[in-house]
């Protein structure tokens, strides 16, 4: 699903909430030899983030696709003018990813390892499998916060 920009947050029964982040989605494919990043519209991003690829296979079994979206954190704030540098960068893009990490704020678990699909299955219960299998994931591959908490949601749409 992709936001949709908002003056108030919607409220109802069943609802649950996550921050937009300023980044670009982004798949990940944990294949049993590597990882797949792809873009939205179905480009390979793997060149340009070997760091999140790298910590995708590290700690992601094979057979789980994860969507989520690649940022650049600046201090508490994400940088999305780092994260396009990563594209431009050529030959300086390995001190580039040094210097500036990227990271992967994971929302969603597609599918489960070793291969489970989960499309069909309600966001609470691919929620909480995506839970635990980032329970001991590094540090750059972050679950994004969610909450049912309209309060919460409000500050995340004004900050």
């Amino acid at each position: 699903m992709l936001a949709k920009p908002v003056g108030i947050v919607p409220t109802g029964h069943g609802l649950s909430y996550e921050p937009k982040w300023d980044g670009w989605r982004a798949l990940a494919f944990r294949h049993p030899d590597g990882v797949y990043l792809q873009s939205r519209a179905g480009r390979d991003l793997g060149a340009y983030f070997p760091d999140v690829r790298e910590a995708v296979n590290q700690a992601v079994a094979p057979g789980a696709v994860l969507d989520g979206e690649l940022v650049v954190w600046a201090g508490e704030r994400t940088d999305f003018s780092q994260l396009q540098r990563r594209v431009t960068a050529g030959t300086g893009r390995d001190a580039l990813a040094r210097s500036h990490p990227a990271h992967y704020v994971v929302f969603d678990l597609l599918s489960a390892p070793p291969g489970l699909p989960l499309l069909d299955k309600p966001l609470a219960e691919r929620r909480a499998l995506l839970t635990s299998l980032l329970a001991d994931a590094p540090a750059q591959l972050t679950l994004s916060p969610q909450s049912t908490d309209v309060g919460q949601a409000t500050e995340w749409l004004h900050t």
